[in-house]
């Protein structure tokens, strides 16, 4: 399964984001809402991105802020896990869901 070209909705409960798999080693990601608050945050960053069994995806970047960003993204069951530790240090792991769009 190759995901470069496609968009998903990503939604945590405390946040949505929109992931644009530019290419196999590039992705826009646009934060569209935090905390119930509207949000329009974008980036693009690097990724490297690792089919560990069909439909089952590592997903890593570094950003701008220094954050860095690992996520399993499970495309079978509409499923991603994502870790990070933002630039101050601070690690926040969340469970949510990811659909085509």
């Amino acid at each position: 399964m190759s995901i470069s070209g496609n968009k998903f909705l990503v939604q945590f409960g405390m946040a949505k984001a929109v992931l644009h798999f530019n290419s196999d080693i590039s992705l826009t990601f646009t934060i569209t809402e935090k905390n119930g608050e509207p949000q329009e945050i974008t980036e693009t960053v690097a990724i490297k991105m690792t089919e560990l069994r069909p439909r089952l995806f590592l997903v890593t970047w570094q950003e701008a802020s220094g954050t860095t960003v690992t996520q399993v993204h499970d495309y079978e069951n509409n499923a991603i896990y994502s870790n990070w530790t933002s630039g101050n240090g601070e690690f926040t792991n969340l469970k949510g869901t990811l659909r085509s769009i």
